[in-house]
């Protein structure tokens, strides 16, 4: 076997060089020139585009592939395509919600997919904590336009869960006055559990039943760990169908379709997860929203789904109500020091943004005030005083004019009546009729006046003030009476003279005119004060949305501000307290181990207002919200498109390693086409001899590659296993020392005093060591373990971060050298009768080697190496909660005279005598994880060598041995040739770019 040259230049330096731009492009002509420069795009969406069209083609190459004989190899590229098809989908970008009950992170979530009401919820807040998963919808049937799997709880959890609850209901029978109230005690929320998925237990039958018992009925047992699905057309009969599984209060549903009391169980006690699926824009580019509850939920499954979803997140939000955030400093304090070391462990401070719902929901005088607005304040408050003003001294004249208009309106309408009555007795006095005065109606019509509260009638005369003295106080009816006295010269009774008659007509015509003018400007005057009215409410209300506008703009400012400032500060805390821990010799204070500044300013900080949002869209019955002019005023749009841009670092990366992988197939299909052309080039001794030199040459390479291997492995070791089992050793006698103080504080010793009250206390011992109720969340196992974390947490997050992504980019860089090297030796043996076309092939094919090692190098440290870390470094909690299972245990069980100080000793005394075997157990179970992550490390690592180096020799097989064929192979072989030849085309600049 011929020894290769040491020190040969590197795979890319052979491959590639510079150009002026700083881009990498080939020194070679490449088979398939376009999609090589496809594949180095690094705009996303050409990257989507090239992808798109990368999928049609490989369609159309499998369809080829079927109609040519079968053969091994015919599956061999079938396979490779199937696989590289796989990988074409959008990865999974995982976004965890978080936030307390009441903050409004369903509200948010509905906003977020666009939905009027999609995600289920839960009235009794104490109840349950069903984690909901919502991602994109793959489904094209329109019938399954909302998908939904919800996963229930095993037998065995729900078993767990019914005996702490009796255990819980135990109290009452204890202390007979305890009641079960619609609240939140732990006893209220045991029976609400329990009355839920037993509707006919009674509370006089508690002490007559026990779980084993309820554990049998048949109904339960249909639901216990068996999925169920929904699917619908349209969200609202959808979102009513999945509440059936989760909502505490659906007595409509139970009304229509429940038949007899044995089947009206309530499941919300059951479910574990909701998963739902659904065509929302923000989930569209791979984004996955989960809706965490916390991972402090009293049942075992639940909680466990819950950390499991946080260590797969990549990105945290953090909801809360822009005034609780500001108030109680959320980023600084509600983010607990467990769990901001938990998000340091796992690398994830950059994946985590701060949410601040409720920005409708303002105090504008107070808001202004603080936020200096006094200016826009004051200009609102003179335009109230204006409004207010003008109303005081004009409304209620305006408003008699309008009644007196009214009133002159039916006295011209009533002359008019008159005057056609009189004109009617002209006419028939003209005839030579006789005609009196009688002939007239006289009827009254009915006042039209508005009386004041004293008794009087409004003036109907002018709004001026001297008319208003000259005009008398009358009512349209009155004016009747004064116009039947005041028409001149007509006689009671005998017949009317044509002058008697026409002097009443010209009289009439007169009253008419007269009132008309008075009409007139009585109009002018009232339309004046209209819009002097209308004028000073415009003024009013649009002050009004300009100061509520910029309240909301300017707290929002400042809550970012806040927010960023209080999340630097904690970090700052959390450095100290950890520094402090790893070197309390060379502590110092005054040196900042990060740009705390910097941190805050790329802290990712949203203000948004989910119900104005709506509103703008049109739902929920919901007029115009004030301050929001439109859909961007409310924040939902920004964080929309946050949540895309967090899905393209992944996207960007899967969709250059699948266009790599494209290049990879197209240039492997080409030369396997092309070997009935290229085998004939060589004699069979030669073929032979050139086979052998190759199979060496892969065989030594492989060989320096499990070299290269073996040393990533053993950086990784030491760094991962040795340096932080060392620091974990150190951080097991701080945890010892410090577990009996932490353990003293659990209890309350004297009324008001830190710490839980007995019951609480005793809940968390049946619960092993979680509670959470109206008190908050307690976690006495993550209490415990919070030394070894403040320890370790630096060198964990270094580790990870920095060390072990360092030696992966190390042995990618060694790969590539080595890759370069024996390429170069293999094709300077084969070169000088070969096609400069396939030299160029296998040039390109190496290229998409090297970067396939490169690919494979990031995908295994977000793929596998960040995921198992972040388990390992979870195991410390569930430990201890392990090994403390039997104290609390027996602490649970204690009763009678003396049993709370009891439980307290029996939980002291087993802290500090197994604290070491307890936390040493711990952390080698940490150790044994961080062991299996560097043996998956080497057995994925090699399976991919493995993989390239069998991909290697089939490229080299096809050129030096060629193929006999039958004509049937030949002919499809070549029109699969002919269709590669032109391919390339397709790949030319996308639309995006032109």
């Amino acid at each position: 076997m011929p020894k290769l040259e040491e020190g040969s230049p590197s795979a890319i330096a052979t491959i590639a060089h510079v150009n002026s731009s700083g881009s990498t492009a080939p020194s070679y002509v490449s088979t398939f020139p376009s999609l090589q420069q496809a594949s180095m795009a690094e705009s996303l969406e050409a990257l989507d585009q090239y992808k798109t069209i990368g999928i049609a083609v490989l369609d159309e190459i499998l369809m080829k592939l079927n109609q040519a004989p079968g053969s091994l190899d015919v599956a061999a590229h079938a396979k490779a395509i199937r696989d590289l098809k796989e990988r074409a989908h959008n990865p999974k970008t995982i976004l965890g919600v978080v936030g307390s009950t009441g903050h409004g992170k369903s509200s948010l979530i509905n906003a977020l997919l666009d939905e009027e009401r999609l995600v289920p919820t839960n009235c009794v807040r104490a109840c349950t904590a069903v984690v909901t998963e919502i991602s994109w919808n793959k489904s094209d049937d329109p019938e399954q336009r909302y998908m939904a799997e919800i996963d229930f709880i095993s037998e065995e959890d729900w078993r767990r869960e019914l005996e702490i609850l009796f255990q819980d209901l135990a109290v009452s029978a204890a202390e007979p006055s305890a009641s079960f109230a619609n609240g939140d005690s732990d006893i209220d929320v045991a029976w609400a559990k329990v009355k839920a998925v037993y509707p006919a237990l009674t509370r006089d039958q508690l002490s007559q039943t026990n779980a084993a018992t309820l554990m049998s009925d048949a109904t339960v047992q249909r639901y216990l760990g068996s999925p169920q699905t929904v699917t619908g057309p349209e969200a609202s009969s959808f979102h009513k169908n999945v509440q059936v599984y989760i909502d505490s209060l659906r007595k409509e549903w139970a009304a229509e379709n429940v038949k007899d009391e044995k089947q009206s169980i309530e499941l919300w006690p059951l479910v574990k997860v909701v998963r739902i699926y659904t065509k929302a824009d923000v989930l569209s580019t791979g984004a996955v929203i989960v809706d965490l509850p916390g991972v402090e939920d009293s049942n075992a499954a639940r909680a466990a789904i819950a950390e499991n979803y946080m260590a797969k997140c990549s990105g945290i939000w953090v909801v809360a109500g822009i005034t609780r955030a500001i108030n109680d400093r959320v980023a600084q304090k509600l983010l607990g020091q467990s769990f901001k070391l938990q998000i340091n462990c796992d690398g994830n401070y950059s994946g985590l943004t701060f949410v601040c719902s409720k920005t409708d929901d303002i105090n504008v005088n107070e808001s202004a005030e603080f936020l200096g607005l006094e200016e826009q304040l004051n200009a609102f408050r003179r335009t109230e005083a204006d409004l207010g003003n003008w109303e005081e001294r004009s409304k209620q004249q305006l408003r008699n004019d309008e009644h007196r208009s009214k009133c002159l309106s039916d006295y011209r309408a009533e002359l008019d009546t008159r005057l056609r009555q009189w004109e009617k007795l002209e006419t028939r006095q003209r005839k030579g009729n006789v005609v009196t005065a009688s002939q007239i109606s006289s009827k009254k019509r009915k006042s039209s006046a508005r009386v004041t509260r004293a008794g009087k009638r409004l003036k109907t005369g002018s709004s001026s003030g001297a008319d208003d003295e000259a005009l008398p106080y009358v009512s349209a009816a009155e004016f009747w009476d004064s116009l039947n006295d005041d028409i001149p010269g007509i006689p009671a009774a005998g017949p009317l003279s044509e002058d008697q008659i026409r002097s009443a007509i010209n009289y009439l015509r007169e009253k008419r005119d007269i009132a008309g003018h008075e009409m007139d400007r009585l109009d002018d005057v009232i339309d004046d004060g209209t819009d002097t009215h209308q004028k000073l409410k415009d003024e009013f209300e649009k002050e009004q949305a300009n100061l509520l506008s910029s309240c909301i703009r300017k707290r929002n400012e400042y809550t970012r501000d806040v927010m960023r400032k209080d999340f630097a500060q904690g970090l700052r805390e959390l450095d100290q307290e950890t520094s402090q821990c790893d070197d309390p010799d060379g502590f110092d204070p005054e040196v900042d181990i990060h740009d705390y500044n910097g941190i805050a300013r790329s802290l990712e900080v949203f203000c948004v207002s989910s119900k104005a949002y709506q509103g703008l869209c049109g739902r929920l019955g919901r007029g115009l919200v004030q301050g929001f002019a439109n859909q961007e005023d409310t924040g939902i749009p920004q964080l929309i498109a946050h949540a895309k841009k967090l899905t393209e670092a992944g996207r960007s990366s899967n969709n250059k390693s699948f266009m790599n992988g494209l290049l990879q197939v197209f240039n492997s299909l080409y030369m396997w086409c092309s070997a009935q052309y290229t085998g004939g080039a060589f004699s069979e001794e030669d073929k032979k001899a050139k086979m052998n030199f190759v199979n060496g040459a892969l065989n030594d390479l492989d060989k320096d590659l499990q070299r290269l291997l073996d040393i990533l492995v053993q950086k990784s070791k030491a760094i991962a296993v040795e340096q932080l089992s060392h620091r974990l050793e150190v951080a097991v006698v701080k945890a010892i020392n410090e577990a009996p103080t932490i353990a003293d504080r659990w209890p309350r010793r004297h009324p008001g005093g830190e710490g839980l009250a007995f019951n609480s206390y005793m809940a968390a011992c049946r619960r092993d060591g979680v509670y959470s109720g109206k008190v908050g969340q307690r976690n006495f196992n993550a209490e415990l373990v919070h030394p070894i974390k403040v320890c370790i947490v630096k060198k964990w997050a270094k580790a990870f971060r920095t060390k072990i992504p360092r030696a992966l980019d190390e042995f990618a860089c060694g790969s590539e050298r080595l890759l370069g090297h024996y390429h170069s030796t293999i094709k300077g043996r084969i070169q000088e009768t070969t096609s400069s076309e396939t030299t160029n092939t296998l040039q390109s094919q190496l290229k998409t080697r090297v970067l396939g090692i490169r690919h494979m190098v990031t995908s295994f440290n977000d793929k596998e190496i960040t995921p198992l870390q972040r388990k390992a470094s979870r195991k410390l909690s569930p430990e201890v909660r392990k090994q403390l299972e039997n104290v609390y245990s027996i602490c649970a069980q204690e009763t009678g005279k003396g049993m709370f100080a009891r439980a307290q000793k029996y939980m002291l005394e087993h802290i500090m005598r197994s604290g070491r075997y307890m936390f040493g157990s711990a952390t080698d179970a940490v150790k044994q994880d961080l062991v299996d992550l560097c043996e998956v490390l080497q057995a994925t690592t090699k399976a991919k060598i493995a993989e390239m180096l069998g991909g290697m020799h089939h490229d080299y097989t096809n050129i030096i041995m060629g193929q006999p064929l039958s004509e049937s192979s030949k002919k499809a072989r070549d029109e699969l040739l002919e269709f590669l030849k032109k391919v390339d085309e397709r790949f030319g600049v996308p639309m995006v770019l032109q």
